[in-house]
């Protein structure tokens, strides 16, 4: 608790630094008076005063503001040339522009960072969305969904790879998740009805990616897949039990699928040495003879979370990938566009009823989710959520939601449309509407976290 704790200060900090500081940056810049950098609300527990000044942190980490002079519309103003109001439209524009932009930016740095560094990249994700294991019972194999498929189209839209795949899904309308695929040559048209309480990806449809090979990676600590006795570096070979047998990837997790409570017997290869810091256990494995011999292994699965396990999960076979500065800056925008795009896409559907409002998080969500990220010790990690949560910080701040930067960006270009200002009483009633919409928000976001959690989620849903 105590991570978490300070793990979700220490992002929220982060990004509603960044993004205070543009507004802040950019009024000094232009030489408009700032009064107050308040990092979190309400009162001051920690600041100082410079400059005419007063930086300050409040005691609730939900968010920040920059106060300047001549900007509300209940103080006085005096018509001073350093008051908000003062200056032209394009000088307004770009100080609340400034805000959302630095935490894109801060988004598109970190991702820079992370490519020059080098990065593993599944190697699954660049090559053709070919369906693996299929979960009996699910949404997948209701629709006629089987391994082997090669998705083609998600709702018309051509899917050349899987990660097209996991974007067109995370981007389709919830009432319309129509697949076409190719089996043996043929070309089958699918439609799926996904579970209604989650985001659409391939894990809530119920299918998984293909491996070429079954290697384990890791273990889970007091799973029976441990408690027989299976190890990383393990490469599963067969699976026999309940009259099934299987021997490819997706045949072996099929059949655990369907096995609950049912003894398997596993056929496994497994390497006298481990593999170097920083080597794959795919290749120590494929460096073993074919005469290795072989160990036999019980397994009998059990139910965990409504899917039937036996503890481990495979290595994945990547690639690794660094750049150059130019290069990794390239690589950077690419793939925050992309997770731009996306998430466009995605409010957009909640707007219009086809997408689950579930997919929504909000500061309890963000807080697990940080604090797994800080238990992990990984740094990279860490920061990739911080950059994460950066650029929708970003993307939500510009939109149109009156009280939010978009409001203010939306007002200005109609006044700028129309050749005169909105009077202050007409955006007094608009930022009273937009500051009851976000309380209203936060509070929806607020339960929507606690039905995610298992002690409150019986008692919301």
């Amino acid at each position: 608790m105590i991570v978490t704790i300070i793990a979700f200060i220490v992002v929220l900090g982060i990004t509603i630094t960044v993004h205070e500081f543009g507004h802040f940056a950019m009024a000094k810049l232009l030489k408009i008076r700032v009064i107050t950098f308040s990092l979190g609300f309400g009162p001051r527990i920690a600041g100082f005063t410079r400059g005419g000044t007063e930086y300050k942190i409040s005691p609730i980490p939900l968010g920040g503001y920059v106060k300047m002079a001549g900007e509300a519309f209940d103080e006085d103003r005096e018509g001073a040339p350093d008051e908000f109001l003062s200056h032209p439209k394009w000088h307004r524009l770009l100080v609340t522009i400034a805000g959302p932009f630095m935490n894109i930016l801060l988004a598109v740095l970190i991702v820079s960072v992370a490519y020059m560094g080098g990065v593993q990249v599944p190697r699954y994700l660049k090559g053709p969305a070919v369906i693996g294991p299929v979960a009996p019972g699910s949404s997948a194999e209701r629709a006629g969904l089987q391994p082997g498929d090669r998705v083609l189209t998600v709702d018309g839209n051509t899917v050349n790879t899987w990660q097209a795949l996991e974007i067109a899904l995370g981007t389709a309308p919830r009432d319309s998740l129509n697949l076409t695929v190719d089996r043996s040559g043929r070309q089958l048209d699918l439609r799926l009805n996904p579970p209604r309480t989650e985001s659409i990806d391939p894990n809530s449809l119920g299918f998984k990616f293909t491996l070429p090979r079954t290697i384990v990676q890791g273990v889970d600590s007091g799973s029976p897949a441990q408690k027989a006795g299976l190890k990383p570096g393990d490469e599963i070979l067969s699976v026999e039990g309940g009259g099934r047998s299987g021997r490819g990837y997706d045949e072996v997790l099929g059949i655990i699928s369907a096995s609950d409570g049912v003894p398997l017997q596993f056929e496994i290869r497994r390497p006298a040495l481990a593999p170097q810091p920083g080597a794959a256990w795919e290749s120590l494995v494929a460096e073993l003879p074919a005469s290795v011999p072989t160990q036999q292994l019980t397994i009998t699965p059990t139910e965990d979370n409504g899917r039937v396990v036996i503890g481990f999960w495979p290595e994945v076979p990547s690639d690794y990938e660094r750049y150059g500065l130019a290069g990794s800056l390239v690589q950077s925008v690419r793939h925050n566009y992309e997770i731009a795009v996306l998430t466009l896409k995605v409010i957009g559907r909640i707007f219009t009823g086809s997408a689950s409002v579930k997919t929504i998080s909000g500061p309890i969500e963000i807080a697990n989710v940080a604090g797994s990220a800080a238990r992990t010790g990984s740094a990279r990690l860490f920061f990739g959520f911080v950059g994460l949560l950066s650029l929708n910080l970003g993307i939500f701040n510009l939109l149109p939601i009156p009280i939010l930067d978009g409001g203010v960006i939306t007002l200005l270009l109609i006044e700028s449309l129309i050749g005169r200002d909105i009077s202050l009483a007409i955006k007094e009633k608009i930022t009273q509407v937009g500051f009851v919409f976000l309380i209203l928000l936060m509070g929806f976001v607020v339960i929507n976290d606690l039905t995610k959690t298992s002690i409150f989620g019986s008692l919301f849903r």
